[in-house]
């Protein structure tokens, strides 16, 4: 392999582990009542990097559709953040004013003990340790100020970033326009030439100001019925982005609205219909082709073939498969079907009650579930063969019977180098056995295989060997042979004569 070959693998690695999506502590409430809150999503957090698929899995209202709405800001998010291709997309307060409430409750009860200490030393006729208090009391003062200092400061740049991520984006995206055509155009001599430059010039500047970081994250939606306008043409439903983006050329538009119908399946002349004129599952294509129009880098699929047949959820499937490689498309999947989440996934996280509780790769999530409810789900999955069917057991999973966090509450922790499972310490060194115990199996099996590999090997060899040994030997018998029956054809032959 050349120096070239080299660099390209080395340019491929750096873009695969390049993380595009980053959920930080993502917490997503809503209100239900006075007073009270349905927290939907609690404290999630987990990565996407370029070019793989993520899926995301569990049971239903387990909060896996509010996740990926959160995500891409069709909620504003309660509390955590949110990081698209390194800049900061949503952001909550919640966390900083917690933590600002937190430190004026300490505050306010250091201030009532020091209080009380003053009253009950008074009432004793002691007044030594006045200065002491006053101390006390000003250390109390500093650090409720340095708190609110600096949660101030996180809320407002949260609400800054909230608020400002398209703008800024806008302003980047201009920016390197100019950086691209202002030396062009002042280096250009030919005024015929420098016309044209200008030209491109502006209308580039024109769509990089319109440009939002948003439009580089689509959602393909549950329902392909619901997510369609019923009164518009497949033409305009797809072109609607691109109006949206600011582009005004219609043979441009009309061109790229083909163009997207032949990358999911369907014809040119499917363009001019309605929605309710076709199947499910071409609707769903039709919302696979209003995603991809404008070239996005990540596509969150929300359950895109829960509505379909299985016959239909396959050429969806695949599907998704080829744009992933035509477009380098990155993928956020989610679903509640395991068996397609295997096939399709690169890295699984599974979700329970709005909280993420184990994390893995595909192949390890299901050779080595870990966390009492994923294995749970894997036991439901039915298989189509009636031999298993009837000895498969569902695994109940009972969160109050299997887990004792009166003590110490469970954390994300990694047990193996890219498996995380939520867990206390209790539960980390059981799990940890576990492994342990899987790894030691896996040694004695393949120590026994190796084992009875050399056995069955060794009668072979010293077969072999036999026959070494007599394959001489019976060249000798073959050689002496041979004249004996000679001599003795001989005499008859000339007895006939």
């Amino acid at each position: 392999m050349n120096s070239e070959e080299l660099n390209v693998v080395s340019d491929e690695n750096e873009k695969k582990d390049d993380v595009l999506l980053k959920v930080d502590h993502l917490c997503q409430y809503f209100k239900i009542g006075p007073g009270q809150e349905l927290k939907a999503v609690d404290d999630v957090s987990f990565d996407v990097k370029r070019g793989e698929v993520f899926g995301l899995v569990g049971e239903s209202g387990c909060g896996k559709t509010t996740t990926g709405r959160s995500i891409i800001r069709l909620y504003d998010i309660t509390g955590g953040s949110v990081y698209f291709g390194g800049q900061r997309i949503c952001a909550g307060i919640r966390s900083y004013k917690d933590a600002v409430n937190a430190a004026k409750a300490e505050y306010n009860r250091t201030v009532k003990e020091i209080k009380a200490k003053v009253a009950e030393d008074k009432k004793n006729g002691m007044s030594d340790m006045r200065r002491e208090y006053r101390e006390a009391l000003d250390d109390a003062e500093d650090k409720l100020h340095e708190v609110v200092t600096r949660e101030t400061a996180n809320i407002r740049s949260a609400r800054e970033d909230h608020k400002r991520c398209n703008k800024n984006y806008a302003e980047a995206m201009c920016a390197a326009v100019r950086d691209k055509y202002e030396p062009l155009i002042a280096a250009e001599t030919d005024e015929a030439k420098r016309a044209a430059l200008e030209k491109k010039y502006k209308k580039e500047l024109r769509l990089a100001k319109k440009d939002r970081i948003m439009n580089k994250m689509q959602m393909i939606f549950q329902d392909p019925i619901a997510s369609l306008n019923p009164r518009m043409t497949v033409r305009e439903i797809i072109a609607e982005g691109l109006i949206i983006r600011g582009i005004k050329d219609k043979a441009y538009i009309d061109e790229q609205v083909y163009k997207m119908l032949d990358l999911v399946g369907l014809v040119p002349e499917h363009a001019g219909r309605y929605p309710h004129e076709f199947s499910g599952g071409q609707r769903q294509r039709i919302g696979i082709a209003r995603a991809i129009v404008l070239n996005p880098e990540l596509i969150i699929a929300d359950e895109p073939i829960s509505a379909l047949d299985v016959s239909i959820q396959a050429q969806v499937i695949n599907l998704l498969n080829s744009l992933r490689e035509k477009l380098g498309l990155t993928i956020l999947f989610i679903a509640h079907d395991l068996s397609v989440v295997k096939y399709f996934s690169d890295r699984i996280g599974v979700m329970y009650f709005g909280k993420l509780v184990e994390l893995a790769t595909s192949d390890e999530l299901f050779a080595h579930p870990l966390h009492p409810y994923t294995r749970s789900l894997l036991s439901a999955i039915p298989l189509p063969d009636p031999d298993y069917e009837k000895g498969r057991k569902r695994i109940v999973y009972n969160p109050v019977a299997e887990h004792d966090y009166s003590a110490e509450g469970p954390t994300m922790r990694e047990i193996t180098p890219g498996h995380f499972i939520r867990c206390n310490t209790a539960e980390f060194e059981k799990y940890k056995a576990e492994i342990e115990e899987i790894e030691r199996a896996k040694k004695e099996k393949a120590a026994t295989a190796k084992e009875k590999d050399s056995e069955e090997q060794a009668p072979i060899e010293e077969s072999a060997s036999e026959s070494a040994e007599e394959k001489p030997k019976k060249a000798a018998t073959k050689k002496t042979a041979k004249p004996a029956e000679g001599k003795k054809k001989s005499p008859a032959k000339k007895t006939n004569k």
